[in-house]
Protein backbone atom coordinates (compact mmCIF):
# COMPACT_ATOMS: atom_id res chain seq x y z
CA UNK A 1 0.00 0.00 0.00
CA UNK A 2 2.58 2.45 1.02
CA UNK A 3 4.91 1.69 -2.02
CA UNK A 4 1.76 3.24 -4.27
CA UNK A 5 0.70 5.63 -2.06
CA UNK A 6 4.46 6.81 -2.32
CA UNK A 7 4.41 6.56 -5.90
CA UNK A 8 1.33 8.35 -6.18
CA UNK A 9 2.59 11.25 -3.33
CA UNK A 10 5.77 11.85 -5.24
CA UNK A 11 3.53 12.24 -8.69
CA UNK A 12 1.10 14.80 -6.81
CA UNK A 13 4.53 16.68 -5.17
CA UNK A 14 6.25 16.73 -8.95
CA UNK A 15 2.15 18.33 -10.14
CA UNK A 16 2.29 20.81 -7.34
CA UNK A 17 5.97 21.78 -8.38
CA UNK A 18 5.56 22.10 -12.13
CA UNK A 19 2.10 23.97 -11.42
CA UNK A 20 3.90 26.59 -8.75
CA UNK A 21 7.08 27.32 -10.92
CA UNK A 22 4.55 28.16 -13.93
CA UNK A 23 3.30 30.49 -12.24
CA UNK A 24 6.75 32.43 -11.28
CA UNK A 25 7.32 31.03 -7.78
CA UNK A 26 10.53 28.78 -8.42
CA UNK A 27 11.74 28.88 -5.08
CA UNK A 28 9.11 26.43 -3.96
CA UNK A 29 9.64 23.29 -2.25
CA UNK A 30 6.88 20.35 -1.34
CA UNK A 31 7.65 17.94 1.45
CA UNK A 32 5.12 15.41 2.77
CA UNK A 33 5.36 13.89 6.52
CA UNK A 34 3.50 10.91 7.27
CA UNK A 35 1.09 10.86 10.18
CA UNK A 36 -1.19 8.44 11.91
CA UNK A 37 -4.39 8.83 9.70
CA UNK A 38 -3.06 11.53 7.37
CA UNK A 39 -0.29 12.41 5.18
CA UNK A 40 0.60 15.95 5.50
CA UNK A 41 1.48 18.21 1.95
CA UNK A 42 3.41 21.35 3.48
CA UNK A 43 5.01 24.07 1.05
CA UNK A 44 8.44 25.82 1.56
CA UNK A 45 9.60 28.62 0.73
CA UNK A 46 12.82 30.38 1.63
CA UNK A 47 12.15 29.90 5.38
CA UNK A 48 8.41 30.14 5.64
CA UNK A 49 5.81 26.64 5.70
CA UNK A 50 2.08 26.26 5.20
CA UNK A 51 0.15 23.79 5.37
CA UNK A 52 -1.04 22.93 1.73
CA UNK A 53 -3.06 20.14 1.78
CA UNK A 54 -3.81 16.09 3.18
CA UNK A 55 -3.91 12.85 1.73
CA UNK A 56 -6.07 9.61 3.13
CA UNK A 57 -3.54 6.68 4.34
CA UNK A 58 -6.08 4.43 4.83
CA UNK A 59 -10.08 4.20 3.69
CA UNK A 60 -12.29 5.47 6.49
CA UNK A 61 -16.20 5.91 7.11
CA UNK A 62 -15.96 9.04 4.62
CA UNK A 63 -12.85 8.69 2.52
CA UNK A 64 -10.87 6.12 0.56
CA UNK A 65 -7.12 5.89 0.77
CA UNK A 66 -5.51 8.57 -1.63
CA UNK A 67 -7.80 11.21 -1.47
CA UNK A 68 -6.29 14.65 -1.10
CA UNK A 69 -8.07 17.13 1.21
CA UNK A 70 -8.00 20.62 1.62
CA UNK A 71 -6.10 21.93 4.60
CA UNK A 72 -8.46 23.33 7.37
CA UNK A 73 -4.98 24.68 8.91
CA UNK A 74 -1.98 23.24 10.03
CA UNK A 75 -2.97 20.68 12.06
CA UNK A 76 -6.10 19.11 10.44
CA UNK A 77 -7.67 18.97 7.13
CA UNK A 78 -11.33 19.49 6.18
CA UNK A 79 -13.09 16.65 5.45
CA UNK A 80 -16.05 18.28 3.75
CA UNK A 81 -15.05 16.49 0.48
CA UNK A 82 -12.06 15.31 -1.45
CA UNK A 83 -10.39 17.42 -3.97
CA UNK A 84 -8.64 14.13 -6.21
CA UNK A 85 -6.87 11.14 -5.16
CA UNK A 86 -3.37 10.72 -6.13
CA UNK A 87 -3.41 6.49 -6.45
CA UNK A 88 -5.86 7.48 -9.49
CA UNK A 89 -3.87 10.59 -10.73
CA UNK A 90 -6.85 12.62 -9.80
CA UNK A 91 -5.32 15.94 -9.16
CA UNK A 92 -4.68 17.39 -12.86
CA UNK A 93 -7.45 20.10 -11.52
CA UNK A 94 -5.21 21.20 -8.28
CA UNK A 95 -3.47 24.75 -9.23
CA UNK A 96 -1.08 26.88 -7.50
CA UNK A 97 -3.97 29.08 -6.25
CA UNK A 98 -5.41 26.10 -3.78
CA UNK A 99 -7.44 22.97 -4.35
Amino acid sequence: MYENLDKGLQEYIAHLQKNYESHGYQRREFLYEFHRKYVHIISKDDNQRSSHSWVMINDDKKFKAGDILKSAGWKAPARNFSRGNVLCGGFKHIKWAGI
